[in-house]
């Protein structure tokens, strides 16, 4: 008998085998790997999935930790099948998938540039997203797919991007907004402030930092349409992203890089940036880990370090989130969105106004009229931080609904509610370096004017492909 013989039992000629009525996510078929010179089989569910990948939390529970859902193969295989990972992004929005083993050459091969001369260097989606939550009577779910969730309000999300090193800087030459990692005066991160250029708290290579995001809204659009500055629908899908990616709502979870049985990650990307020895002081509060900080390490997942001269010292800034490549998106520096407004309330209430609409016109921080009233926040009946228990995702726009949480319950984040009963407020996100466990993905700081500056509060380039609107549709 010749060796090319299958004698598997369980092997059948083609002949022989049945058609299937119907599939699901882990039937598998045959496949040819021409590289290998091998036929392997492949789960349906690595590539066209007959379901969404989600996950569920209990609610009777506070655990963070939920359970996947839908189709586990796609969560596995939900930076491939979603195009997660680096870019260099054009102002016309194309864009360039960066290589996953090092963000210094693109996926196809060659060297690719981040100093300005090839785009930006952002970080997001390669395909439209859907996303979806809802509720029955003992779970909370949350799901994406690249199709429509049946039987679910959709709300669907054009591909997308934000600055890949976490912030961005200013092109103060041109007055763009710009993820470039270039160490050019022209690019002076901070406060743009000359005098520390050969100090060790030089502001070169650094994120832009205590300019007003009204301000710098202009900044942005003047790379072209669709570009923004710390868009609220970009960092809650995010969030969304690594809450499904992780199945857990503590994205601030010690990093784990053992995969779970069913072959998926856990954990999160741990608790954020270290600290300079005295940031408060030597920095004044300033950027301390340069724009390119963690390059080399691609469409990374965990944390990883830097050395900075920190006062003429040597110190290593251990603990840097990185998620598929995207570093330093929490507690380093904070971000106020540049289209949500608060409103205090007569009930201590924090209420909450977007535009739906996502097309570049510019959100007037003035005044609430003419926005939309998504909902409130819980109430305080003193100013205060409180963990967050429970978000309302309605309109893609992360809003704290309930409290009685902790740092390791609910969603681990905290909301700081100034018990104002009058007056606008900015939707302050992500906490900065010492804001210890109350910074995270959806924290929320209620008590910063739409127009405040400071030198943690950082401004990040984000863009969508197209417009859309933040109403969800029953498909």
């Amino acid at each position: 008998m010749s060796g090319n013989v299958n004698t598997n039992p369980t092997f059948k000629e083609v002949k022989d085998v049945e058609l299937f009525q119907s599939v699901n996510d882990n039937t598998r078929i045959l496949g040819y790997d021409p590289t290998a010179n091998k036929y392997g089989l492949i789960s349906v569910g690595k590539i066209n999935s007959t379901q969404w990948c989600g996950c569920r939390w209990r609610k009777d529970s506070l655990t963070p930790e939920g359970e996947p859902v839908g189709s586990l193969p796609k969560i596995e295989q939900m930076a491939d099948l979603f195009g997660l990972g680096g870019y260099l992004v054009q102002n016309d929005h194309t864009r360039r998938k960066l290589s996953k083993t090092t963000h210094l050459q693109f996926a196809t091969g060659g060297a690719a540039a981040l100093d300005g001369s090839m785009g930006h260097y952002q970080w997001g989606s390669g395909v439209t997203l859907y996303y979806a939550f809802w509720e029955d009577e003992t779970y909370e779910y949350e799901a994406l797919d690249v199709k429509p969730i049946p039987g679910q309000l959709n709300y669907r999300i054009p591909v997308f991007s934000r600055a890949c090193a976490g912030f961005s800087t200013i092109d103060r030459t041109n007055l763009k907004l710009v993820s470039y990692v270039n160490s050019a005066a022209q690019y002076r991160g901070g406060n743009n402030n000359s005098e520390l250029d050969e100090l060790f708290n030089s502001q070169l290579m650094m994120p832009a930092t205590n300019i007003g995001v009204p301000t710098v809204v202009p900044y942005a659009r003047n790379n072209g349409e669709l570009w923004f500055c710390n868009e609220r629908v970009v960092f809650a899908i995010t969030a969304v992203i690594k809450r499904i990616y992780f199945h857990n709502r503590n994205i601030q979870a010690a990093v784990n890089n053992t995969l779970t049985a069913d072959g998926l990650h856990q954990g999160g990307t741990g608790q954020g940036a270290d600290l300079p020895t005295s940031w408060s002081g030597a920095w004044s509060y300033y950027p301390y880990v340069p724009l390119n900080a963690g390059v080399t390490l691609g469409d990374f997942t965990g944390s990883f370090s830097v050395e900075i001269n920190d006062n003429g010292t040597t110190k290593n800034i251990a603990n840097i989130p990185c998620f598929l490549g995207l570093k330093n998106d929490y507690k380093y520096l904070g971000a106020i969105e540049e289209d949500t407004l608060l409103k205090g309330e007569s009930d201590k209430t924090l209420s909450m106004w977007i535009d739906n609409n996502i097309d570049g016109h510019v959100f007037d921080v003035s005044k609430t009229d003419g926005h939309v009233l998504i909902g409130k926040t819980f109430p305080a009946a003193s100013a205060g931080w409180k963990s967050i228990k429970k978000i309302q995702m309605d309109n893609l726009c992360p809003c704290p609904v309930e409290e009685g949480g902790s740092t390791s319950t609910g969603f681990c984040d905290s909301y700081y509610n100034p018990a104002t009963t009058s007056g606008l407020r900015g939707a302050y996100r992500l906490g900065h370096a010492n804001g210890g466990d109350a910074a995270g993905s959806v924290f929320l700081n209620g008590d910063a004017a739409p127009s405040g500056a400071s030198a943690y509060f950082g401004v990040a380039l984000c863009e969508f492909k197209e417009p859309f609107s933040t109403e969800p549709a029953l498909m």
